[in-house]
């Protein structure tokens, strides 16, 4: 009782208790007191006020609406008559029409009230809400006039706006109609006008249900279209990432009623009675779906305010969950320069991080991040036979792996790919500088050929000991294996004249599929004539084959015999050229063929080194002969001992070379100890 006997003597018009601004515009108008205040804005707009600006106006009327009814006059029925004869009523016009039609009209006795409730409800609004809200509606004539031209309108804001505010403005512009239909059944219920009343009520209903039922679809539209394309990539793999976690028959329901990544929205907004009401749709399903897709609409809110980078990164971690957010901002800077994502990278890093037990095997079988294994090594290192090791391998495709991995590779991006033949090495250096330049990373050349194992565009022929990528579609057109044997056989041949053999012998004769062009083959075979068997063609594509008199295989092991232990091919060739200089020149391609498909010179290892079969010298690889040695050795031993054992056992190599061979080859358990001392981790070896 205090505070309202404390209440009804506060003015603030009187009291000073209102700005300057406001102040001084009720002293230009003769308002000394709230009374005088609140009759005023009975028959006046004080948007009319000079210099009452918006502020200014939503503090008069909070002041009227918290102190007038303390001191409030009976009213003045004489005023009122007068008003109502003068204007009647208030037009709603369509702010859409230039002839600004009139929609309907709002009686003069209610106008006071809705002033009131636009303006109370537009004050308690945050600033930011607040100047979103009227910045498109100045008054509240123009809101009803904006709200019953189109329901559509009431859903448009200016783009500049951010999403929150728009949401609060549609929340605000509801809250204020809900209020307006509240006042309007409450305190006009026996007014006069009864019946324009109760038409301008149910105008107010069927404007409300119709914004409910429209709401969520423009919500929707609104979210989706502030979305970078690149984030709705983003918003769209969460989406199915969620739907993987919920059960087959959530799934079920999802797809019964054409639920996508859009209008699940609606989904999470809606109480399970309404869920229950999809087909097939049961209670437990209903909650699973709510429950999982309850974050949803917050990741979509959250990805509206992100940057492109971020949005970039975010969306390749989706896309490769194997990478860390350093490695993401590398294949992003990669990707904003090229145009595409690195593809063998990709795959490199795909194998390198891969826990699952069948990726590792056929890595380790491909020798993509590890030394090539064979198949006996893997089956004893995963306890499984040999046959299941070459199944899970053969079963690998290119399509298997992640599709943002391998959809960018194509000839655009990789133009060897439209190349019918090319060197490993030339590749390799391409692909070393582009994608894992200045980069610490064992990518090697075994690497580059386990990943081209699993692309259908080429395949690798392996010749003399190089290493050449073929285009598939000539493999499968033209038996070129067979037609080199067959050229070699023919080459080799002891002849007592220079012979002209034309090419489209072999051509013809291996040719498995006429409708390839025959100039691709020519050129392929050309390829491996001139450069790596070493045979001299015309201008005519004729083979040129000199005389020969000389057993080329009987030569060469004449040479091993009389040095008695292995020669290097560069020895070979030097002693074979210094006996014959004066009457032939032999090309390296051409002696390197010879002791390839020989049956008595055999090479030692994957260097360049060659015996003879009948010394029974091993054949074992260098990584191999280090692990034999330290094997054997009962104490670890430095670089300069292995050295010189593998001297002895006819290998020539450095220091530099076999620190590089333990580094690389993990399968060996080679350990580095004290002293610059190796070992193995499966030995036990004494402190001292």
């Amino acid at each position: 009782m205090n505070c309202k006997q404390s209440n009804k003597e506060i003015d603030p018009i009187r009291d000073g208790l209102l700005s300057v601004r406001a102040l001084n515009c009720c002293r230009r108008l003769g308002i000394n007191s709230i009374n005088e205040l609140e009759e005023y804005v009975k028959f006046n707009d004080l948007y009319n006020i000079r210099n009452c600006g918006q502020k200014t106006v939503l503090e008069l009327n909070d002041a009227s609406v918290r102190y007038a009814h303390y001191n409030m006059v009976p009213e003045n029925k004489t005023s009122l008559e007068v008003l109502n004869k003068k204007n009647d009523c208030i037009p709603i016009t369509s702010c859409d029409d230039k002839s600004s039609e009139t929609l309907f009209v709002i009686p003069s006795h209610i106008r006071v009230q809705v002033v009131n409730i636009f303006d109370s409800c537009v004050l308690v609004s945050n600033d930011d809400i607040k100047d979103c809200f009227l910045h498109k509606y100045h008054d509240v004539n123009r809101f009803l006039s904006i709200c019953f031209s189109e329901i559509a309108s009431f859903f448009k804001f200016v783009d500049k706006l951010s999403v929150d505010n728009i949401l609060s403005s549609w929340d605000l512009g509801l809250d204020i109609l809900h209020k307006i239909k509240l006042c309007i059944s409450v305190n006009f219920r026996n007014r006069k006008y009864n019946q324009t009343i109760n038409y301008f009520r149910n105008r107010i209903n069927i404007l409300i249900k119709n914004i409910e039922l429209h709401y969520r679809d423009n919500k929707i539209s609104l979210l989706f279209s502030r979305l970078d394309p690149d984030a709705v990539e983003l918003v769209k793999s969460e989406y199915n990432r969620l739907k993987s976690e919920i059960s087959r028959s959530a799934r079920y329901i999802l797809a019964m009623n054409n639920i996508d990544y859009k209008n699940i929205i609606k989904i999470c907004e809606y109480t399970i009675p309404n869920l229950l009401q999809f087909s097939s749709c049961v209670v437990i399903t209903a909650m699973e779906i709510r429950k999982t897709f309850s974050s949803y609409e917050q990741y979509i809110y959250n990805c509206i305010y992100l940057k492109p980078e971020q949005i970039k990164q975010l969306l390749l971690l989706k896309y490769f969950p194997f990478l860390d957010e350093v490695l993401a901002l590398e294949i992003t800077k990669f990707y904003e320069k090229n145009g595409y994502y690195p593809f063998f990278r990709l795959l490199y890093l795909y194998f390198q991080t891969s826990d699952y037990r069948n990726d590792t095997i056929c890595n380790k079988a491909k020798g993509i991040t590890y030394p090539i294994m064979s198949y006996a090594d893997i089956s004893y290192e995963f306890g499984i036979g040999k046959e299941r090791v070459r199944q899970i391998v053969s079963r690998y495709k290119i399509r298997r792996f992640p599709i943002e991995i391998t959809q960018n590779y194509n000839q655009n991006n990789y133009p060897f790919l439209a190349e019918d033949y090319n060197s490993i090495q030339n590749i390799y250096d391409l692909i070393n500088e582009s994608e894992f330049n200045s980069i610490d990373t064992q990518f090697t050349c075994d690497s580059l050929i386990g990943i081209l194992s699993f692309c259908k565009e080429v395949s690798i022929v392996e010749y003399n000991n190089q290493k050449i990528v073929v285009n598939s579609q000539i493999l499968s057109s033209f038996d070129l294996k067979s037609a080199l044997a067959d050229i070699f056989k023919t080459i080799s041949a002891k002849t007592t004249e220079d012979v002209l053999l034309p090419m489209n012998i072999f051509i013809n004769k291996y040719t498995l599929d006429s409708s390839i062009d025959a100039s691709r083959i020519t050129s392929i075979l050309t390829f491996f004539l001139t450069d790596i068997l070493g045979v001299e063609l015309d201008y005519n594509n004729n083979l040129v084959l000199k005389q020969n008199s000389i057993d080329i295989e009987s030569e060469l092991v004449k040479i091993l015999e009389k040095n008695g232990q292995p020669m290097s091919f560069d020895d070979l060739v030097y002693k074979l050229d210094s006996l014959y200089s004066t009457r032939d020149k032999f090309t390296k391609g051409y002696i390197r063929t010879i002791i390839i498909n020989s049956n008595l010179i055999a090479s030692i290892g994957k260097t360049s080194t060659y015996s003879l079969y009948k010394w029974n010298v091993c054949n074992l690889t260098i990584r191999e002969l280090i692990h034999q040695i330290l094997s054997d050795s009962d104490s670890p031993l430095s670089l300069d001992e292995i050295v010189s054992i593998l001297k002895i056992k006819g290998r020539n190599t450095n220091k530099k070379n076999i620190s590089t061979s333990i580094k690389s080859a993990d399968k060996y358990n080679f350990i580095r100890l004290g002293s610059g001392l190796y070992g193995l981790s499966t030995k036990q070896y004494s402190d001292s």
